[in-house]
């Protein structure tokens, strides 16, 4: 039987139940495995400028609801156990309204699988129990998934748009939504510093990382980086407490939503990556493995895009690498229909059973590749975390305050006066697991002994332009380092936490003494430390180094959402917190 064509929207539909059966329109979500096939094509860049360009790219990237489509009355005579789907999932199917094509959505299911994890919080959504259940939904990413390029951000991106759907087809359950996306940081960060941005007890975890994370350097097929990172990352979300479903949203790689160089439309010859040149389909052992939902912004769109179908196009969808309001429309529609499939599959014909909970309770398997273990718990260690290091019977002098507000807390252990002493006592021990990714050894040369290799910790202190005083991090049992002076004064009219990297030896307790000195440039004693980052492997890891630290001694600790100058933004049934202190 043949799909009908969609119904454009003038408004949400309203589900009338009915006796006229059409089994038809169940296909592209009950068989989302049909649909699971990536088209071929010629990739593109990130930077539009050509001829007849819009230079206002809010508007050239806004969206276009004449595109939109609706469920309609598709649905309409199906009958579940002698219940009308409509009533069963009305809320579900008739709240929202489509922009990507319905091909063009089962192309952007790249890996659906078994989806216990999934199924689980699915089903848990659609529960009626009273009290209504709690549901925490989180994401982490980069810049794309922060909201850059939207207007306006916790409102147009794909995330924001996601929640208030979830809100209204869930209306059963207790809602929680957080973005806790951190601009400009790849994937290692965050396997580092989770639960700054995720709740423990989190159900689903979204995860956007393709941009950021960039290309492996030797664009190698076995041991890739990317994979590498990639894979520990998903273990060390899928052994929360909460068990969480993961789905990986894969948005196209820098240099690929462009046209090839020559096109009318990259007369300057742009940065262009073809359709290949993206770690997503490496990441695919990951998906498998682990079973782990994948979306694909690129497998929706690109012969879309290619083919210059208004509304489609790459400068439509996209302002440069980061998509536009157009493109997280797309991205949202994904996610949208991921959630519908899994819903329409558990009510209709496969609902939640022993297989199920069995594969959601079983340990997680040894690693792909051998050895690439996660760590087992936050090496991002601030608030409660960073007090719990503190050995109280060797300090002095030092005291827990928030010198913040409520809304964005900024504690940590503040002095005023010279020799006051924070004692720290950190678990350096890195032995078995490897060095940092760039000094792995290659295939068949002698592994060095990691436990010889010192592991880095990254203090986040104050610099401000008074008050501040002098501190001298020294190692004082256990370990050795060389000791380091910090001045937290600096001219610049500003208070920014900043990091300063220390080089420690191994040890299980490994203790670190923080003094203030009697010198100071500003004439004031004033010290504060707020936490500490240890480094997940012995020796010196590339991307901490250069890309966060500057190759410097000491740099900013720039990560707003984690260091308390920006929230991040939470949807529930009461509305939405943040996003107005950060505009993309």
């Amino acid at each position: 039987m043949p799909l009908p064509p969609p119904v454009r929207p003038r408004r949400l539909w309203y589900l009338v139940p009915g006796a006229v059966p059409w089994c038809a329109a169940l296909l592209p979500l009950l068989l989302p495995a049909l649909l699971l096939r990536r088209e071929g094509g010629i990739g593109v860049g990130a930077t539009f400028n050509f001829e007849g360009l819009d230079s206002d790219y809010y508007r050239r990237s806004a969206l276009r609801p004449e595109l939109d489509w609706h469920w309609g009355e598709a649905f309409r005579g199906i009958a579940v156990h002698n219940q009308p789907l409509t009533s069963l999932l009305g809320d579900l199917l008739g709240t929202y309204n489509y922009t990507l094509p319905r091909l063009a959505l089962g192309r952007g299911l790249a890996y659906v699988g078994g989806a216990a994890r999934l199924r689980r919080v699915v089903r848990h959504l659609l529960s009626r129990q009273s009290p209504p259940r709690s549901v925490k939904v989180g994401l982490i990413g980069g810049s794309i998934s922060w909201g850059q390029a939207v207007r306006w951000r916790g409102e147009a991106d794909w995330f924001s748009t996601l929640s208030r759907y979830m809100l209204a087809a869930f209306p059963a359950a207790n809602i929680t939504t957080r973005n806790g996306c951190t601009p400009g940081v790849p994937a290692n960060y965050m396997i580092l510093c989770l639960e700054q941005s995720v709740d423990p007890d989190v159900e689903l975890v979204f995860v956007e990382f393709t941009v950021n994370n960039g290309h492996d350097a030797t664009n190698a097929l076995y041991g890739n980086s990317i994979v590498l990172d990639m894979e520990r990352l998903v273990r060390r979300i899928l052994q929360l407490p909460g068990q969480p479903a993961v789905v990986l949203m894969h948005v196209p790689t820098q240099g690929m939503a462009q046209y090839p160089p020559g096109h009318p439309k990259n007369p300057k010859h742009e940065m262009y990556r073809p359709y290949y040149q993206t770690t997503e389909d490496a990441l695919t052992v990951v998906h498998s493995y682990y079973d782990v939902q994948s979306l694909s912004l690129r497998n929706a769109l690109y012969s879309l895009a290619v083919a210059e179908r208004d509304g489609f196009k790459w400068e439509q969808a996209f302002v440069d690498h980061h998509p536009g309001n157009q493109g997280h429309k797309l991205m949202a529609d994904l996610a949208v229909y991921l959630l519908q499939s899994t819903a329409l599959q558990l009510v209709a014909h496969l609902p939640y059973g022993r297989e199920d909970a069995e594969a959601v309770a079983a340990p997680l398997p040894q690693p792909i590749y051998p050895g690439n273990v996660a760590p087992n718990t936050s090496m991002c260690l601030l608030g409660d975390r960073f007090r719990e290091l503190v050995v109280p019977e060797s300090t002095s002098g030092f005291a827990y305050l928030n010198e913040g507000t409520v809304e964005k807390p900024k504690p940590g252990y503040v002095a005023n006066t010279t020799g006051a002493v924070l004692r720290l006592r950190l678990n350096t021990h890195r032995e078995g697991l490897g060095l940092a990714g760039p000094q792995q050894p290659a295939a068949g040369a002698k592994q060095p002994e990691t436990d010889k290799q010192p592991v880095q910790i990254f203090f986040h202190h104050l610099r401000s332009y008074e008050h501040m005083g002098v501190a001298l991090f020294s190692c004082v049992s256990g370990c050795a380092c060389a000791p380091t002076e910090v001045d937290g004064h600096h001219a610049e009219k500003v208070s920014q936490l900043y990091m300063v990297v220390l080089e420690v030896s191994q040890a299980t307790a490994c203790d670190i003494e923080i003094k203030v000195l009697e010198r100071t440039s500003s004439g004031e004693h004033k010290f504060k430390v707020s936490g500490a980052v240890i480094a997940e492997r012995a020796g010196r890891d590339a991307w901490w180094n250069n890309a966060l630290m500057g190759a410097k001694k000491e740099a900013v600790f720039g990560i707003r959402e984690h260091n308390g100058d920006v929230m991040q933004i939470t949807y529930t049934k009461a509305g939405k917190v943040g996003g107005n202190d950060a505009w993309a």
